[in-house]
């Protein structure tokens, strides 16, 4: 929000500050209300004058342009070229002079125009940022000073600081707001805006137009004056600048008026033009459902009749406290007004305006709070400047709606609490004078003091907001700065925080990249990537199937809660290729959630892996990258030292699984999730031919009973033996499932087994394949025999033929 240093100086005496503005924002800055930016209009506009031309002669060579001999102060007389027609000898201009920078950084130097030295530049309104358009050069009265600055002469030697309100300090959102708060913070007298008015004896605001109030609960208080005759026209120069300078639009007189009172006071207000109010009567009600409304830009809504609205006998004029409607706005025209100034609740003009997508500078303030108890005073003071501006009668016997007045909040607080709470010493007085300086009229009850807060303070609710004002009234940075004494040692992490963390550690050392999604996803496309949650729970990820709704989403990419990570790194994956990054591997550790008879969430690990990488120096091929994941999920369960697992491929694989490559992991007794390779039918939508590879765990599962203690046995001194057996079998027969079998044949002489080569083609009949399997075995007593080991090698390959049906190559 802009505010101006001129402005914030009508209601308390900051001149001292003009030159030394910086300070000012610093203390602004210090007690909670952020200055984001300091700009003094004044230097914004230096080199810039305003000059007399004396004579005007024809460019030598160049009919379009005229040579001017111009006065600029104090005798002195620049040379400047100009393009501009609409000038002639004696006119009153602005000129910039060499040095001058105008809006868009236009730098004014000393020049050579077509052999003609040129020392500045005569300036249009577009040029020096007054208006959009303009057809030549301004053109100034006869009584402006020559010399004199155009800032001045402007009235903009200004300074306007860019201030960051907070959401509760919507007392701030204002001029008077802010010079009230500088008068607590600097102990100055303020000074009210004038509001007097002449009201004409005998008329009656009643008996021109009526009002009923609906719905008083969003609407505790309405007011409104009737005034007749008005003139509209073109605001005066002083309203104009004022407006202009923080950031709005000059239409005219009246609805300048409404706008400056809002950026004045804080408190929005709306002219209604009385003409189109039909029936003369205001009613104050909730919207009736499929009703259209136009907004003042043209905008048409369709309200659902939930939305608060001021209507007319036949239709809505004006979404409360939100935008008035084009049907009943001023026109120039307009003869005879109604001006609205009401309260409505914050929670009812924030749900209108969020819902319509309508912001809007009123919004923006009755969604924070503005203070009922003003309304009779900035209803005033609107038309006395509508009066003093405009013209018109001013009727009295106002309509002012207000049958349960507010109650300003009151608590008891001490000066003791306070100390504790800030850890400083503050005693009675110092405490009492702050309450006081801050308008809050503490009363002593006993050891405390009953505190009440203006209305205007909507932040204030609780003793520990009064802890927080007399902070910020002495200064944060007098609090003493004290270290708190650890009597007692620090509170562990969490087990699961810290078995997580050591997890993220480990898989970014395996070169995994951390993803975090949102918890929530769009339900259509989660369903239509996850498919058929039968199948998908068959490899150990359960999804409900009608998911956690979210009651009022941001928009349906975020319409319900996930289900499973995997749409979230599916998504991640399809980032990547679109911005060019075509190989990479990520994990994410969150939550996916359901619901049965409750809600629930389940904590889950998951993958997913792209491209691959081209060894352009031995040419040597990988394995496939779901295979590399696989390894890479293996490598974490040794890590965690786990011993029973094993991959197990289901007859029917998850939808967006390529059924041949994909595996459920088998647990610890049960199957707590799967590894795969995405489906051809899923990358073709991607338009690439690079492999995309997923998993996703139970991460309970997988870290039940973690961590698990390092147990160190006694190196066995007796050798190990190495034997290969090769089984020729059916292309369908699974590795893992001879491997099982060489365990059981085998029991603890058998310390390590895996499949050491594979072969097809050659000698062997079409569908077969020759699978090689090492084996280690030792024991821990005596050595191994030859007739020992001969004999369990005959046991591995009878248990394995009679089984499955294969014969050793």
């Amino acid at each position: 929000m802009q505010i101006s240093l001129k402005w914030i100086n009508d209601y308390v005496n900051i001149e001292n500050y003009f030159s030394k503005p910086q300070e000012l924002a610093d203390l602004l800055t210090n007690t909670g209300l952020e200055v984001e930016e300091v700009s003094d209009l004044g230097k914004r506009y230096a080199s810039i004058v305003i000059g007399q031309i004396l004579k005007l002669d024809k460019h030598p060579d160049a009919d379009r342009l005229t040579v001017c001999q111009v006065e600029t102060g104090s005798g002195s007389v620049q040379q400047i070229v100009c393009g501009a027609k609409n000038h002639k000898q004696g006119d009153k201009v602005m000129v910039a002079l060499p040095g001058a920078v105008l809006p868009g950084d236009f730098a004014i130097k000393q020049s050579v125009i077509r052999g003609v030295e040129s020392s500045g530049m005569l300036c249009s309104e577009k040029e020096l940022g007054l208006s959009e358009e303009s057809s030549g050069i301004m053109i100034l009265p006869e009584d402006a000073p020559v010399g004199e600055k155009f800032s001045l002469y402007k009235g903009l030697d200004d300074i306007l600081f860019e201030l960051k309100v907070t959401p509760n300090r919507a007392d701030c959102l204002s001029h008077f707001g802010l010079a009230r708060e500088l008068s607590n913070l600097l102990s100055l007298d303020l000074r009210y805006p004038e509001n007097e008015l002449q009201v004409e004896a005998g008329l009656s605001t009643k008996e021109c137009i009526s009002l009923e109030v609906k719905d008083a609960e969003n609407c505790p208080r309405y007011a409104g004056r009737f005034i007749e005759g008005v003139k509209v026209a073109p605001s005066p120069a002083w309203l104009r600048t004022r407006v202009e300078a923080i950031g709005l639009n000059s239409i005219n007189n009246v609805v300048d008026v409404t706008n400056y009172v809002m950026m004045e006071m804080g408190q929005p207000l709306h002219a209604f033009d009385q003409r189109e109010i039909k029936g003369n009567s205001i009613l104050v009600d909730k919207a009736q459902a499929g009703e259209k409304f136009t907004s003042l830009d043209g905008t048409e809504y369709t309200l659902d009749g939930s939305e608060l609205v001021i209507r007319d006998q036949e239709r809505p004029v004006a979404l409360a406290g939100v935008v008035g409607g084009k049907n009943s706005g001023v026109q120039d025209d307009t003869t005879n007004l109604f001006i609205e100034c009401a309260y409505f609740k914050p929670e009812s003009v924030r749900k209108t305006s969020r819902k319509l997508g309508i912001e809007t500078d009123s919004a923006y303030r009755f969604s924070r709070g503005v203070d009922p108890s003003g309304i009779s005073f900035v209803l005033d003071r609107c038309c006395h400047l509508i009066q003093k501006l405009a013209g018109g009668k001013l009727y009295g016997d106002i309509h002012d709606f207000y049958p349960k007045g507010l109650e300003a909040k009151s608590f008891l607080v001490s000066s003791d609490y306070i100390s504790q709470r800030l850890g400083m010493p503050v005693d009675d007085e110092s405490f009492e004078k702050a309450l006081a300086q801050l308008k809050l009229k503490p009363v002593k009850e006993g050891q405390s003091y009953r505190v009440t807060a203006p209305l205007y303070r909507v932040d204030i609710e609780r003793k520990e907001d009064i802890v927080e004002e007399y902070a910020r009234l002495h200064s944060y940075d007098a609090i003493p700065e004290k270290m708190p004494e650890l009597a007692l040692e620090p509170t562990p992490h969490e087990k699961d925080y810290e078995l997580q963390r050591s997890l993220r550690e480990f898989l970014v050392g395996q070169n995994f990249t951390e993803a975090l999604n949102y918890n929530f996803e769009n339900k259509l496309k989660a369903s239509s990537f996850l498919g058929d949650l039968d199948k998908l729970k068959a490899y150990g990820i359960t999804a409900n199937p009608e998911p956690v709704q979210i009651l009022n989403p941001l928009n349906e990419d975020f319409s319900v809660m996930r289900t499973s990570l995997l749409p979230g790194l599916m998504k991640n994956v399809e980032h990547n290729f679109r911005y060019g990054r075509h190989k990479g591997q990520l994990f994410e550790i969150g939550y996916a959630f359901g619901r049965d008879s409750k809600f629930g969430q389940d904590p889950r690990l998951a993958f997913a892996a792209w491209g691959e990488t081209l060894d352009l120096w031995t040419k040597k091929e990988k394995a496939p990258l779901v295979l590399q994941l696989k390894e890479s999920i293996e490598s974490l369960l040794k890590e965690l030292r786990a011993k029973s697992w094993s991959w197990k491929q289901e007859a029917d694989a998850p939808d967006f699984l390529h059924p041949g490559r994909s595996a459920a992991l088998f647990f610890e007794g049960k199957i707590i999730g799967f590894v795969g390779e995405l489906h051809p039918r899923m990358k073709e939508a991607l338009k690439t031919k690079e492999p995309i590879v997923f998993a996703e765990l139970q991460l309970d599962a997988l870290l039940r009973g973690q961590p698990k203690a390092f147990r160190v046995g006694g190196v066995s001194r007796m050798q190990m033996v190495e034997r290969d057996l090769a089984f020729v079998c059916d292309g369908a027969v699974r590795s893992d499932s001879i491997i099982d079998l060489i365990k059981k044949s085998s029991g603890k002489l058998l310390k390590e087994v895996y499949v050491y080569d594979q072969f097809e083609g050659g000698s062997l009949k079409e569908g077969q394949k020759s699978l090689t399997f090492r084996m280690y075995f030792q024991d821990e007593n005596e050595t191994l025999e030859e007739k020992q080991l001969s004999a369990l090698q005959e046991k591995i390959i009878q248990t394995v033929s009679s089984k499955l049906g294969v014969n050793v190559r």
